[in-house]
């Protein structure tokens, strides 16, 4: 899911300018902590098999990483801002190769959100509100591919083929004491890695897979566009085309006017099919190029040794060969190939029991800016240094 969740939360009150004269924030003013809400929706819970008992287990879960983040100091009684906590059961994109979603943990997702308090004056009263637009911290629980998607480049010769390889991310120091896996905090108690290693010999054949698919398409275009050419020119075609006119010129108000006009239209579709014929080669063309690299592609994967075949594989953006770049040794900008280790999870455990948090878009308040109230940015920036993180640890499962 991941690549497509905005960093601003969209505004939950829109207040109205037209009776609104001024705004300001209250830096000093009291917050709340606002009620929990907490969503299980019913295609979900088909998707998932999660019985009402896991979504009560999950929710009550989620509660308990509530109070955790509550207890932080300076946040159990708010000041300047209030606090809204909202908690999701999701659903993670199914990747090939990933276990059914149905054995797996139970994915959800609670959203932390700081709104400062303002002022305003509404027909000469003034008014107070704590609602509208804030930057959100995601804690992401049991989303073990989450780490690997977010925010990566993807690989462009898988580009046609679904799976669940990626590349590994780039080390990361840690964040006021959190560690990070490429644009994620993660958090687990389980030693074991998120990921597992991909095989030289499985890049190669998802590779082979893309340059299969792309094939597929080029030859699709090229027929596609001969097939439109013969139609045009066939003369049973353009009988039938032409009987076609006659027969809606005599419904017309003046068949032998319309029968000109669409006799011109003919004559442009002759005029047309004289011009597709560089386009028909340059499809043809391309067909034959993609139909070369897939006999390199094989040619590659059966010249490897069975231990190259078996051996960790890894990409090399730099090779202006598309194929080159699936190597056997990372290092040297040559970059490990990897997929999400669900071995990871312990499947003696309850599928509602928190087994990793994975938070996301802190990055978002990293940059130095200039900011209105204690709310949004300053607030996230207060709770992940100041949070309880040995409390988050003893949470997990």
């Amino acid at each position: 899911m991941l690549r497509h969740i905005v960093f601003l939360a969209v505004a939950v009150m829109m207040l109205s300018t037209l009776v609104r004269t001024q705004t300001d924030y209250v830096p000093t003013a009291p917050g709340v902590w606002k009620p929990w809400l907490f969503s299980a929706y019913a295609d979900h819970r088909r998707l998932l098999a999660a019985q009402p008992a896991d979504v009560k287990a999950l929710d009550l879960s989620m509660q308990g990483l509530r109070e955790i983040l509550k207890k932080t100091p300076g946040f159990a009684a708010p000041t300047g801002f209030s606090v809204e906590t909202t908690g999701t059961m999701d659903l993670e994109t199914h990747r090939p190769g990933q276990p059914d979603a149905k054995t797996l943990p139970i994915p959800a997702t609670l959203t932390f959100g700081a709104f400062g308090v303002y002022e305003f004056t509404r027909n000469g009263v003034a008014v107070r509100g704590d609602t509208g637009e804030t930057t959100l911290l995601m804690f992401f629980v049991n989303q073990l591919a989450l780490p690997l998607f977010y925010q990566s480049d993807p690989i462009p010769e898988f580009e046609k083929v679904e799976t669940d390889v990626e590349r590994l991310a780039e080390p990361q120091a840690d964040l006021v004491g959190l560690p990070r896996y490429g644009h994620t905090i993660v958090l687990k108690k389980n030693p074991a890695p998120i990921w597992t290693a991909v095989s030289r010999e499985e890049a190669l054949s998802l590779a082979t897979r893309g340059i299969e698919a792309r094939l597929t398409e080029s030859r699709s275009v090229a027929a596609r566009l001969q097939k439109g050419r013969d139609d045009f020119v066939d003369p049973g075609q353009q009988a039938k085309r032409i009987a076609d006119y006659k027969t809606v010129a005599a419904l017309s108000k003046d068949p032998a006017k319309t029968l000109e006009s669409l006799m011109k239209g003919e004559e442009r579709i002759q005029a047309e099919a004289l011009t597709m014929a560089k386009p028909i080669a340059d499809a043809s063309a391309r067909v034959a190029v993609v139909e070369r690299e897939l006999a390199a592609a094989k040619t590659a994967a059966a010249a490897l040794s069975a231990t190259e075949r078996a051996a960790p594989g890894c990409y090399a953006a730099r090779e202006t060969i598309s194929l080159a770049r699936f190597q056997g040794q990372a290092g040297g900008g040559c970059v490990a190939l990897v997929r999400p280790n669900w071995k990871m999870f312990n499947p003696a455990l309850p599928r509602s029991a928190p087994q990793i948090v994975v938070i996301g878009h802190y990055e978002a308040c990293m940059l130095p800016q200039n900011l209105p109230h204690p709310g949004g940015c300053v607030a996230n920036r207060k709770l992940l240094a100041a949070m309880d993180k040995q409390a988050i640890l003893d949470w997990l499962r």
